[in-house]
């Protein structure tokens, strides 16, 4: 599997980016052993590792020694993931989180996807939740059509991937995902779909503490530097738009959360609204500015 035992140039360099999650890599890591992707081309897989403690380390090292550790940046996933491509040797790069789970012949379908399409530059593969959702308090990057470019499950040209620069680690929590989907579209580069390549996302805790690491209001300061590098006028990215998203919030969503889910959670909704209203008035105060 790794390119030390098979003594040939990876086609896939997986790049798995952690942070304080042993248990959650160990899934992740179990679910892309040979036994589970067979068919693959030949791949390594590298861990790349922001956390503080030795824990995703020593479980590396102890349970899977066929896979190679490296230490991330420690300034955000998007340096974290930039490290991890930083030492792979494959011609393709394929991202996932360590809190998925790769469904059995993952990386066959990319394969096969790419020897089907063999202009194509980038791939997404389908992401999904582990159950129905109970709450509101619980979130997950679901992506059951495309066009989203979710890093959770992503499939790259390694060339294209350094050529755009990689992810931009200016965006220290957010929006890295959402720049680099940005900068590959204004590159046009050749994108499909790949439903059976197939990820499942567990779903997670919105709320601080336990395993999310995010702090409650950490989109704020990524937004403004997404909006100043790029001045959007796509209608998500505008006040117009925003403002369609608090109808919807203070709506269906509401209606949602408290028919489907008996209100549970229904403090992250209204804590989202207040997020929403927050991005309206950066949005407002942002294109002031622009006019001056």
């Amino acid at each position: 599997m790794s390119n030390s035992q098979n003594k040939q140039t990876p086609f896939f360099s997986v790049v798995i980016p952690t942070y304080e999650r042993p248990d959650d890599l160990r899934r992740c890591l179990n679910s892309l052993k040979p036994e589970n992707q067979q068919d693959a081309p030949v791949y390594e897989i590298i861990v790349t590792d922001d956390s503080r403690s030795d824990l995703c380390r020593i479980l590396v090292e102890k349970e899977f020694p066929q896979v190679s550790w490296g230490k991330g940046k420690q300034n955000g996933p998007a340096g974290n993931r930039n490290a991890g491509v930083a030492r792979a040797q494959g011609e393709w790069i394929v991202f996932i989180d360590d809190d998925c789970i790769a469904q059995t012949g993952y990386l066959s379908a990319y394969s096969k996807a790419i020897r089907e399409n063999p202009s194509v530059g980038v791939l997404e593969g389908r992401i999904f939740p582990d159950r129905p959702r109970k709450t509101w308090a619980e979130g997950c990057p679901a992506n059951e059509n495309g066009g989203l470019f979710w890093t959770s499950n992503l499939c790259v040209r390694k060339s294209i991937f350094e050529k755009l620069g990689g992810l931009d680690e200016q965006f220290e929590v957010a929006y890295e995902d959402v720049d680099f989907a940005r900068r590959l579209r204004q590159a046009e580069a050749r994108s499909f779909f790949v439903y059976e390549a197939a990820a499942c996302h567990p779903w997670r805790s919105v709320r601080k503490g336990g395993n999310n690491w995010k702090a409650r209001n950490y989109e704020s300061a990524d937004f403004i530097r997404f909006l100043k590098k790029h001045r959007p006028k796509e209608r998500e990215f505008t006040f117009s738009g925003y403002t369609r998203n608090l109808a919807r919030m203070l709506t269906s969503d509401l209606r949602t959360c408290a028919c489907a889910y008996n209100c549970r959670g229904i403090d992250i909704l209204f804590f989202q609204t207040i997020v929403t209203l927050r991005s309206m008035f950066l949005i407002f105060r942002h294109n002031r500015r622009s006019l001056r």
